[in-house]
């Protein structure tokens, strides 16, 4: 199933993007926050959006969770990206990619991924740990701890995780919303 909503991905991102309304995010964002959700290409800010709305209509609220919502996936920008030079990026092929090699040859991930960047295999590497590298540049941002926790776990089952009962439910909660989405 992941394969196939990677090529939607891909296709999706070859149409015309409309620009992502900003307005409500910034319910949610420092300024810090906001630039780094900014950064995301506008396929991830949508997808962000789309979580943050997916919560809210459950009756979620909790202010780190929002930014768990709107952050989870700030950490598959690569530095270069963050820092305002328009090298290298994650593309969708660099998903799809990941999303095949995952399900045909798990073990060559790891090998193929490497913390160089610059090199062709960087992007495989922060795509397998971009929750971790999301968290810190969360914190960085300002962002809520907890929030930084939802981040760190969100490719984690919550019972997994190092989180209390309060922030595996909040967990389990942006799982859902993500797999929606």
């Amino acid at each position: 199933m992941r394969p196939f909503y990677r090529a939607s991905q891909f296709f999706a991102e070859l149409r015309h993007r409309n620009p992502v309304e900003q307005a409500e995010w910034m319910l949610h964002l420092n300024d810090a926050q906001a630039t780094l959700l900014e950064s995301l290409p506008s396929s991830e800010q949508r997808h962000a959006v789309t979580v943050l709305c997916m919560l809210q209509q459950n009756g979620h609220r909790e202010a780190a969770l929002m930014q768990a919502a709107l952050l989870h996936d700030a950490g598959k920008v690569l530095p270069a990206v963050r820092q305002g030079s328009h090298g290298a990026q994650l593309r969708v092929w660099h998903r799809v990619a990941v999303v095949l090699i995952r399900a045909l040859y798990p073990a060559l991930l790891r090998r193929v991924a490497q913390d160089r960047p610059g090199s062709w295999r960087y992007p495989f590497y922060v795509l397998l740990h971009h929750a971790a590298l999301g968290a810190g540049l969360a914190i960085e941002a300002g962002s809520d701890p907890l929030a930084a926790e939802l981040i760190y776990w969100h490719h984690t089952a919550p019972d997994e995780s190092l989180l209390d009962a309060r922030g595996r439910e909040m967990l389990s909660a942006l799982q859902a919303a993500d797999d929606k989405v």
